[in-house]
């Protein structure tokens, strides 16, 4: 299994946009254990449904944001 970091690069950024793990779950509507790992889990790569939601939200705070600043595929 791979090692957990203490927050992923999405995690910092939406925790200096003001977001909790709880209020990013209400605004995506993803589950616990999805938020959880979005926010700690640098080596996470979500599913392609998960990805559209988080995608949704990066837009709205920032238009010139891009899903690949945050994940490695």
């Amino acid at each position: 299994m791979p090692k957990l970091t203490k927050k992923s690069k999405l995690g910092k950024y939406l925790m200096g946009k003001g977001y909790t793990q709880t209020e990013f779950m209400k605004v995506t509507n993803l589950g616990r254990q999805t938020a959880g790992k979005i926010f700690n889990d640098s080596n996470y790569i979500p599913s392609g449904s998960t990805m559209k939601k988080v995608i949704n939200l990066l837009k709205e705070l920032d238009p010139k944001v891009k899903i690949e600043d945050f994940f490695n595929f």
